[in-house]
């Protein structure tokens, strides 16, 4: 059985963020994804930019392919040294939704989100981004694991 989200309605400031880029098949973000949250970690630690928030990743999802996004909110734009790049987070309306337990189970939060968003004539203005409070290497227990899910929307 499906947990009970709530869902909050939000209202998103800009968020300068520092990002890496790819395009691969939804299994490998999970190989991916800790690799690129150091180099973008270690590119803002030795440009002196703070993070202000936990890493976060954007999907795009294409045929056989999932277009992502990832990496930090930081304090103040920065210039990128071509792998990291500059990137932003939307200001506008959002909903959130907070998930605790294993990634595999997430796509539970998102049906959550989208049958909210139904249910009042609102479709998600994408995409949408995942927010991960929980490091899995500090924290092994997935039932202890933290992510937000946030779907920016718009009037269907």
């Amino acid at each position: 059985m499906a947990p009970e989200y709530q869902i909050r309605e939000v209202t998103l400031r800009r968020q300068p963020t520092a990002v890496m880029r790819g395009e691969m098949p939804p299994d490998q973000l999970s190989r991916w994804l800790p690799g690129c949250y150091s180099k973008v970690a270690s590119y803002l630690n030795a440009a002196g930019v703070p993070m202000v928030g936990p890493p976060f990743a954007r999907f795009t999802f294409l045929a056989d392919v999932v277009a992502v996004e990832a990496g930090f909110p930081c304090a103040e734009e920065v210039p990128g040294d071509g792998e990291v790049e500059p990137s932003v987070l939307p200001a506008g309306p959002a909903v959130i939704t907070t998930h605790v337990g294993r990634y595999e189970d997430l796509a539970d939060a998102h049906q959550a989100v989208h049958a909210w968003l139904a249910s009042r004539s609102l479709v998600e203005a994408r995409p949408h981004w995942e927010v991960y409070f929980t490091d899995p290497a500090a924290e092994p227990d997935p039932r202890r694991w933290r992510t937000d899910v946030v779907a920016p929307y718009r009037a269907a």
